[in-house]
């Protein structure tokens, strides 16, 4: 009740999601005051998931919540933009409801995700290591103002969507598969017939590590025998020679 009350406050402006994920709790002090400050400078109602300390330049138009219902509010008719790391699961929650992005990616799969987004006219991409207030500001403002981009994710939104039969049909039809063939049991995956040291793959350990050793055998026994030809011709010669 809290959250829609906040979102309906936001009247025409509408709202905007920044979440960067799970994963980052908090940023440091100096960096979350330029992003709150950024935030502020916007017309529209900020829902900002931030579990750091409270930045000194919040402004009223943002609210920082430990948790939030990302994919529902990326649902609600009110949400303009959506400020994101850039994660797969957000990414594909944002394309389906259409929203266009701001992507802030810091590591893993995260930039090369923003920039297929960005390489679709969907998002917009910015450096947490160097942006500043007026960046993240116009950032915003950019894929808000510029229609190009709610028209673009709006695109991509209709190609998800584009299946034939939904995410819900297809699950119980599956499931329905399942019951009526008896378990399914040729899809079941064949891992499960292996044994333990021949789903660990030890069998082939053990067999390319035998070739190993038998190798390193031969080697050192060649070595040996080599050795000990030289040192017997040595001794010959050194006979003859007395």
């Amino acid at each position: 009740q809290d959250l829609e009350e906040f979102v309906q406050s936001s009247g025409d402006d509408g709202i905007v999601i920044f979440t960067l994920g799970s994963m980052i709790k908090n940023v440091t002090k100096e960096k979350a005051n330029m992003i709150a400050s950024g935030l502020a400078q916007i017309p529209q109602k900020v829902l900002w998931r931030y579990r750091g300390e409270k930045p000194a330049t919040l402004g009223a138009n943002t609210r920082i919540y430990d948790w939030i219902p990302q994919n529902d509010l990326l649902g609600h008719p009110k949400t303009r933009a959506f400020i994101t790391h850039g994660g797969t699961n957000g990414i594909y929650e944002a394309i389906y409801h259409g929203v266009p992005m701001v992507g802030i990616p810091m590591f893993g799969d995260q930039p090369d995700n923003m920039v297929h987004m960005k390489a679709k006219g969907a998002a917009v991409i910015l450096n947490l290591n160097f942006i500043t207030t007026e960046d993240l500001r116009d950032a915003i403002n950019t894929v808000i103002n510029d229609k190009s981009y709610k028209e673009n994710a709006m695109r991509l939104s209709s190609i998800h969507h584009d299946r034939p039969m939904s995410a819900l049909e297809e699950a119980v039809f599956w499931i329905e598969f399942t019951l009526r063939n008896k378990g399914a049991k040729h899809l079941r995956v064949q891992a499960h017939e292996l044994t333990w040291y021949q789903y660990h793959s030890l069998d082939v350990l053990g067999f390319f590590l035998t070739i190993v050793l038998l190798l390193i055998f031969i080697f050192i026994k060649t070595c040996s025998f080599c050795l000990h030809r030289c040192c017997v011709r040595k001794g010959k010669t050194k006979r003859k020679a007395e």
